[in-house]
């Protein structure tokens, strides 16, 4: 077998109708996606996500003009191989080449599975779990205002009432002045200690000194992790983090942003946090991802994979199933229950009651629709920046 094209496909798909999500200095009104997919002399095509990195063109370039050519008449079945060629073509490059050996990296999985007549976990060990336990994750539980925090509880209600037992809302207001806090507890007091609670900073506490500060204001309200609380996420605080980790009474999560099995290693050797959040779009696709999975387990660490909407969904799953179970026992899998699968893929994530099934149809366990590019043409605009200037008001003496 062969492989003799690769195409990429820019999509950007709106929010439906009525969902407004707001978070910190960078929200979106939709979702941007960026596909690989990959054909073979044998007719066999496979397809992953790249991810775009709010520049998708850099990736799409790194693909077309430098990958694309070094992997054309290749074997698709000899991922390891094909990997390392791919990364030592694009060393200098950084991110925007992890990124895009992560989008071929999982086609070329799709099409060894297929190619097989089976799901993608079995090639990669068998599978420890079945149904994957859920939080809500992805374009969902944004800011509110301090005086429309029931709108926050409303929402939420719709995702427990469909079976999800662990929820991630949006912080990154800072101080507990500014919101975080006060929604929290508006959602703990809803739902009681019946369902886990998530805070995802964004990034956005920045400092050290905020995000201790931060972490003791939340321990009351039992958060199941704080995730992502500095400036620039973990490439630029491994330091910071792995020290939050040690002094924090609430576990740490970050990794959603690491490209490659380096930044999981620079964390470890600065000691570690609680949970890795390896994003198969983003840390270098299947045969990356798993050798973080090995790190994770060999430092006693726990894998959450970062999924929220996209291609990756379909990696992930396999990746979690199949990953040792010490690594995953009582951990959730992010899930965006707000991303319209249905409208990009001949059979989208089965969930059921709050947890994933995991594919058992050969590959990665579904294709693409007719049409995408015409019907969900790229905009380039679904991400924006905004000044937010909010604070609470203050109490009168």
């Amino acid at each position: 077998m062969k492989i003799t094209d690769i195409e990429t496909i820019a999509l950007s798909i709106p929010h439906p109708p009525g969902h407004v999500w707001v978070k910190g200095e960078i929200s979106a009104t939709g979702w941007d996606l960026l596909i690989v997919r990959i054909h073979t002399d044998e007719g066999i095509s496979g397809i992953g996500e790249a991810y775009h990195l709010k520049n998708p063109w850099a990736v799409v370039a790194t693909i077309e003009k430098s990958l694309k050519p070094l992997i054309i008449g290749k074997d698709p079945l000899d991922t390891e191989q094909l990997w390392a060629q791919m990364f030592i073509r694009t060393v200098q490059l950084g991110s925007a080449a992890i990124a895009a050996i992560a989008g071929i990296d999982t086609a070329l999985w799709d099409i060894k599975g297929k190619a097989a007549d089976l799901p993608v976990y079995k090639l990669l060990g068998g599978a420890n779990i079945k149904e994957i336990p859920l939080y809500t994750g992805g374009h969902v539980l944004g800011y509110r205002q301090l005086d429309n925090l029931g709108d926050l509880v409303n929402e939420a209600e719709r995702y427990v009432k469909k079976g999800f037992k662990a929820l991630k809302m949006r912080g990154g207001r800072g101080h507990p002045e500014r919101g975080d806090i006060e929604s929290a507890k508006a959602l703990r007091k809803a739902f009681g200690n019946d369902i886990e609670l998530l805070v995802d900073v964004n990034s956005e506490y920045g400092d050290y000194t905020t995000s201790i500060r931060m972490a003791r204001e939340f321990e009351p309200l039992n958060l199941y992790w704080l995730e992502d609380p500095f400036r620039f996420t973990i490439a630029y605080h491994n330091e910071e983090t792995a020290r939050l980790a040690r002094e924090s009474k609430i576990p740490i999560a970050t990794g959603g942003n690491i490209y490659g099995r380096s930044s999981v290693k620079r964390i470890i050797e600065h000691g570690g946090v609680n949970y890795v959040m390896a994003n198969v779009s983003k840390a270098g696709g299947l045969t990356e991802t798993r050798k973080i999975i090995t790190l994770i387990e060999t430092w006693n660490l726990k894998y959450s994979p970062h999924c929220d909407g996209g291609l990756n969904a379909l990696g992930n799953f396999h990746l979690f199933a199949s990953a040792p179970e010490q690594v995953t026992a009582n951990v959730f899998h992010e899930f965006d229950p707000v991303y319209p699968y249905d409208k990009l893929l001949t059979h989208p994530p089965e969930i059921r009651n709050g947890k994933a099934v995991v594919p058992e149809r050969p590959g990665l366990g579904s294709d693409l629709l007719d049409g995408l590019q015409e019907k969900y043409p790229f905009q380039g605009d679904t991400w924006f920046i905004h000044n937010r200037k909010e604070t609470a008001p203050r109490k009168k003496k």
